[in-house]
């Protein structure tokens, strides 16, 4: 059909122009117009058909070729008069791996809203690239379906359930450690004046490594005016003392961490009615509140239903409050999903906390074969979903999950979104609250958040509430400096038998006078005079000795 036809010279203008035409009628020409197209299409098929001697098709293969596709022209015209009034929308191109990608589908604007059908025609790999480009954005709320007839207290399965991958080896219980103290026997000695004391009798130290250390306590002994006297003048000296004693503390061959935390709660509608302003009296500053879930075994989505109860409450009373979403999701798709229905709630209440994907699994949860890079993709479609959305993005995972599941691409998922730690200690199974100096579990991973018990007793709740802290920083004890203090008040009362003996009587003789007064016994000359009932020899015993020498007796 490409090739021109012979012996044209004899023909017409039109004759020419047809068979020029015949293999390149270009739609340009189509489009001039359609009745002149068409004209012109029979125009020259009946100059072909005139010059050939017959009506009928000719012989000439050319000729019919022209015949025909000039007719086909005709229809073809006819037919884009109305398909091409209205433009077409531009279809954005694909662009490989190696170029930026602004979107690969039409809804993939990087608009906040997008379309739900392009977001499910992605493949898992591609709808994470979007997400985490930020071309994604979030579904509406109306393309999200619902079913409230799946709201179930899931219980927990935190701990790891039957998962069939092992738990590490167990770790020790936490213990109640006291800080390093001098322990006295008591603070207030009495003894007698002359009487040994011992002040280091019964008296240790509790310090890092041992419980009760005897060794290296010193003390120093002060009287009432605050000098420093030793231990042999004050117990034979009347009187009131203090002793100080002092002991310097030796590191821990590992510098001993003691935990700033604050105390907090998870709760949901099946918690009940909850008093608010007693929860944060009983020491609660912090409730992660959850704002509706998926079923675990069908996988609907819906809302819990005091969400917004508890969260007006919970602030009301002074509490900082994060939100979760109990998660199923199994794909990233379905992540999303949950991400958008919690960004939807949340809108507008001033959320202090994270908001955070509790995605729990056992052997009867639709989630119970999801791992690896499949569990991976689900945790970064909601949290980066969270995060672009300008809130803190955090996952609630169990140690399993993190060595199991995650495995090689825990490492990951652990730097780009904080923890909440699912490790409940079965010594706070009497709902007793974590104390300062409790131990924390040792982890070579960090976390922010540790759940460590179901079954906490909270003032303003009815029922079974799970305790949590929020680790917001550690001290390390290291300071070789650091010298422990004690102080006791000491006592010397005086002995019974160290008071001055009364003098006994003089027995009155024929040469003692009744009575002897000094001032009468000499004249001014230094002679004795006489004197009723007698005189007075200076050398007689019990006389007065002029120089004060002597004593009476």
């Amino acid at each position: 059909m490409k090739k021109k036809a012979e012996n044209s010279g004899n023909r017409d203008f039109i004759d020419k122009f047809c068979i020029a035409q015949e293999g390149k009628a270009k739609v340009s020409l189509i489009l001039a117009g359609v009745v002149t197209v068409a004209t012109i299409g029979s125009v020259c098929a009946a100059a072909i058909r005139s010059n050939s001697g017959s009506a009928a098709p000719s012989e000439n293969m050319e000729l019919n070729a022209a015949e025909q596709y000039l007719a086909q022209a005709a229809i073809e015209a006819s037919e884009k008069e109305t398909t091409e009034t209205t433009a077409a929308p531009e279809v954005p191109v694909e662009t490989s791996a190696t170029e930026s990608k602004p979107a690969k589908r039409g809804g993939l604007t990087g608009d906040h809203v997008v379309n739900a059908s392009d977001l499910q025609s992605l493949s898992d790999e591609e709808l994470v690239d979007a997400i985490l480009s930020g071309s994604a954005g979030v579904i509406d709320r109306s393309d999200i379906e619902t079913d409230q007839s799946q709201n179930e207290d899931a219980g927990h399965n935190a701990s790891g359930g039957d998962a069939p991958a092992p738990e590490p080896d167990p770790e020790p219980e936490p213990v109640v450690s006291t800080d390093p103290e001098i322990k006295l026997p008591s603070t207030s000695f009495t003894t007698v004046e002359g009487q040994a004391f011992d002040p280091l009798a019964d008296v240790t130290a509790r310090t890092y490594s041992a419980e009760n250390e005897t060794n290296g306590i010193s003390y120093v002994i002060k009287d009432s005016n605050g000098e420093v006297v030793s231990l042999d003048t004050a117990q034979n000296t009347v009187g009131k003392y203090s002793i100080t004693y002092s002991y310097e503390l030796v590191p821990e061959s590992e510098p001993r961490e003691i935990v700033d935390y604050e105390l907090g709660i998870d709760i949901s509608e099946f918690q009940g009615s909850i008093d608010w302003d007693a929860v944060r009296a009983d020491g609660i500053t912090f409730a992660f509140i959850r704002c509706g879930g998926r079923g675990y075994s069908k996988g609907g989505i819906y809302d819990d239903s005091r969400f917004y109860e508890n969260v007006r409450g919970a602030k009301a009373a002074g509490i900082k409050v994060g939100v979760y979403f109990f998660s199923q999701a199994i794909t990233p798709y379905e992540a999303l999903e949950e991400a958008s229905i919690t960004l939807d709630k949340i809108s507008g209440l001033g959320i202090d906390m994270p908001v955070v994907m509790d995605w729990e699994t056992s052997s009867s949860y639709r989630t119970w074969d999801l791992y690896g890079q499949d569990f991976a993709n689900v945790i970064k479609a909601f949290c980066s979903t969270i995060a672009q959305n300008g809130y803190t993005p955090c996952v609630y995972l169990n140690t399993s999950d993190i060595n199991s599941r995650l495995g090689g691409y825990s490492g990951d998922i652990l730097s780009r979104y904080k923890l909440w730690y699912a490790y409940p200690y079965s010594c706070y199974s009497d709902g007793s609250f974590y104390h300062e100096g409790d131990m924390i579990p040792p982890r070579s991973f960090y976390f922010e958040y540790w759940q460590y018990s179901w079954h906490g007793d909270v003032a303003g709740i009815s029922y079974d509430t799970d305790l949590n802290i929020r680790v917001i920083g550690k001290t390390t004890v290291t300071d070789p400096a650091n010298v422990m203090t004690a102080t006791a008040e000491w006592e010397v009362t005086a002995s019974p038998d160290s008071t001055t003996p009364s003098e006994e009587p003089t027995t009155p003789s024929d040469t003692t006078p009744d009575v002897t007064d000094p001032t009468d016994s000499t004249e001014p000359s230094g002679e004795p005079t006489e004197s009723e009932g007698g005189t007075t020899d200076p050398t007689a015993e019990g006389g007065t000795d002029p120089t004060g020498e002597g004593t009476a007796t």
